[in-house]
């Protein structure tokens, strides 16, 4: 069989691209269908229901079935390895065409689907600590922002800015401004800095230099103290071998 050329390698790769991208919006659709399905259908339970025990209403299945967590993996004996893996076979067997992972509360054994079980309803307390989290308390710094150019599946071209720390696009769907749909992410391009990131960059390496230069100096400077302490030092004991060399050197004269 001949060897691909690099053309071909790259078709190829772009193609395996294309096809996980659409795959990831067929997901997203799919999640989103649901989502919609749960609120026509009232399948969210809510918080009082929950705190009573209500069963799940996307899988029937108790939420919080009073039965204790898991112990981890490597901390199960043989029977509780061998009622582990029964329950996560039969779960894989009821969602098999679900595509998603699993959830559970703490205390329970319960598996739910992420698919097909809306998660359990958070507390006031929860809801506080999760929008502290997610509202900033600064304005956001563009000079922070890298710009990104995706290639989505409907072959439109968007630019997108996310934080600097990530080295890759860190989203596999975004919602195309023309199409006005959720598309999957084929390829990614990180654009140059734009002048006020540069900018910044600048500023924080120019301060970055001169704590460093003023640190060298510091070392410098206490290099050159030790270094003349050091000479005197020396000098000094040059003296005393001096005297001791002539003391040893010379003649008693008898009485």
């Amino acid at each position: 069989m001949p060897k691909l050329t690099e053309e071909e390698k790259a078709r190829r790769a772009l193609d395996r691209r294309r096809k996980e991208a659409l795959q990831a919006e067929e997901d997203a659709v799919r999640r989103e269908h649901k989502r919609r399905e749960w609120e026509t259908n009232g399948t969210y339970l809510t918080r009082e229901e929950y705190a009573a025990g209500a069963p799940c209403r996307g899988c029937g299945l108790p939420i919080i079935d009073g039965l204790g967590s898991w112990p981890a993996l490597l901390k199960m004996d043989d029977k509780q390895r061998g009622e582990y893996e029964a329950a996560q076979a039969e779960f894989r067997q009821r969602h098999a065409s679900c595509r998603d992972g699993q959830w559970s509360v703490e205390g329970s054994q319960a598996k739910h689907c992420c698919f097909c079980c809306p998660p359990p309803p958070l507390s006031r307390a929860q809801l506080d600590k999760i929008a502290a989290i997610l509202t900033p308390t600064t304005p956001r710094d563009p000079a922070q922002l890298d710009t990104w150019r995706l290639t989505l599946t409907c072959d439109h071209v968007v630019d997108k800015e996310q934080h600097r720390s990530h080295s890759y696009w860190s989203t596999r769907v975004v919602t195309c401004p023309e199409c006005q749909q959720p598309r999957g992410v084929v390829t990614t391009e990180k654009l140059p800095p734009t002048a006020m990131r540069r900018k910044t960059e600048e500023r924080q390496v120019d301060s970055e230099l001169a704590k460093v230069r003023a640190e060298h100096e510091r070392l410098q400077k206490k290099a050159d103290a030790a270094r003349k302490r050091l000479r005197v030092l020396e000098s000094k004991r040059a003296s005393l071998d001096v005297t001791d060399g002539g003391a040893q050197g010379g003649t008693t004269t008898p009485s």
